[in-house]
């Protein structure tokens, strides 16, 4: 029994390694200086942050991608965001040197720890972009509080997973039972966080099209050509929100398209976020 459980860790392994080959490349680069590092109290988490760019400049609030921390975007969009904006960072509970609770990894619960950084940094609204998961979480925390919200910048988000490709929704189902076996068997944290993590993914969020109709303030929505979230899906999410800008990265996969950070996406954040280089 343990020697199939380690043979189906060692395809859990490499199949994550392959689908965030793209995005770990951009990690190797070196972020700007961090002017500001701490933790929140979130009641049951401490939750950690870092904040970079222009001490006393607009806020924009970046949020990482299914199990990324706050220095997921240290080598694409951090950069050249912190030349414009006071970039806030966050590593989402069971992240980085964030806490974890048993029963608590879903979009609603981390959409209050988001209140709660925002209230302690006396921040009253925020740009938002969000990356996958982090896009997600950009879509609840608006739905919930949208008074805090300017603008909400998202790429390769699904509001539900029927969103996500069959095959790739598969995989995912498969790393997650294979983790919740592993749980099972070993009882230790970093499995459980990484089952909890993992766990995400199958079933959240639970959102409908007429749910996100209720969001009114600017929203741009970024995808790749080739994302792992079906194009219709995509093009749904534009529908639904009244306003709404679209942005198709030709060529660009889920992960990939921080291959066009600096021609691509840079560009078009700067543009939504009223920004003039």
């Amino acid at each position: 029994m343990k020697k199939c459980i380690k043979i189906t860790s060692v395809f859990l392994v490499l199949s994550v390694l392959i689908g965030s080959f793209s995005f770990a490349n951009a990690e190797d680069m070196s972020a700007p200086e961090m002017i500001e590092y701490g933790f929140v109290d979130c009641g049951d988490i401490e939750m950690e942050y870092g904040i970079y760019g222009i001490a006393d400049g607009e806020p924009l609030l970046l949020l990482p991608p299914n199990g990324g921390d706050m220095h997921c975007f240290d080598g694409s969009i951090l950069p050249e965001m912190s030349k414009h904006f006071r970039v806030i960072t966050v590593s989402p509970r069971g992240t980085g040197k964030s806490g974890w609770v048993d029963g608590t990894m879903n979009f609603e619960t981390m959409a209050e720890d988001l209140v709660k950084l925002l209230d302690y940094l006396k921040i009253e609204k925020t740009n938002i972009f969000g990356f996958s998961d982090g896009g997600n979480l950009g879509v609840v925390f608006t739905l919930a509080h949208q008074d805090r919200v300017k603008s909400l910048a998202i790429m390769g988000s699904n509001i539900n997973t029927f969103g996500t490709n069959t095959f790739d929704q598969i995989q995912i189902t498969y790393q997650y039972i294979v983790l919740c076996i592993e749980a099972w068997i070993y009882g230790d944290d970093e499995t459980k966080i990484r089952r909890d993590i993992k766990g995400m993914m199958v079933g959240q969020p639970s959102l409908t099209f007429e749910d996100i109709s209720a969001i009114k303030v600017p929203v741009l929505n970024i995808f790749g050509e080739h994302d792992m979230i079906q194009r219709w899906h995509s093009k749904m999410i534009t529908k639904s929100i009244e306003g709404c800008r679209e942005l198709m990265i030709v060529g660009g996969g889920h992960s990939s398209c921080f291959d066009y950070t600096d021609t691509v996406i840079n560009p078009a954040l700067l543009d939504f976020y009223g920004v003039s280089e």
